[in-house]
């Protein structure tokens, strides 16, 4: 989720975000980037209504977050799915996928890419090294992505 929120505010959105552990390198990363980071999963947070809420897949009904989020009928939507209506439609997609070396694979390409002068987007699940990030939207129609 916080590649997710890399690319959100690349593209402009204002991005906070919970989670019940943030730490290093990704916690460094989002707050580089200008995300603001909240400890755990309160209905607090939800307050005032952002305009959308992206859910991850590590909640589910029973959170205090969730069940605020249903309760109060605020718009969401899964990362998955915004990530292919904001970024992945129209584009060229890469997707590596497997139980092993999905990361290295797939910062592997972004980069054989970049290298060849492609400017390709991507999304991975850890920083990059050769970037320094873990996500950005590019600037070709190439989208790499770490789908797991």
């Amino acid at each position: 989720m916080g590649s997710i929120a890399v690319l959100a505010k690349e593209l402009g959105y204002e991005v906070s975000g919970s989670d019940a552990n943030v730490y290093p390198p990704m916690s460094s990363q989002l707050q580089a980037q200008g995300i603001e980071l909240l400890e755990g999963y309160c209905a607090d947070h939800l307050s005032p209504a952002p305009d959308s809420i992206v859910v991850g897949n590590t909640v589910s009904r029973g959170n205090a977050a969730v069940e605020y989020m249903l309760n109060a009928g605020l718009p969401y939507q899964s990362g998955p799915q915004w990530l292919a209506e904001q970024v992945l439609k129209d584009r060229h997609v890469l997707a590596m996928a497997g139980t092993h070396g999905k990361t290295t694979t797939s910062s592997m390409l972004a980069w054989i890419l970049e290298f060849a002068g492609r400017k390709p987007g991507f999304l991975i699940g850890g920083i990059a090294e050769n970037f320094g990030i873990s996500a950005r939207y590019g600037d070709s129609n190439l989208f790499v992505v770490e789908a797991d």
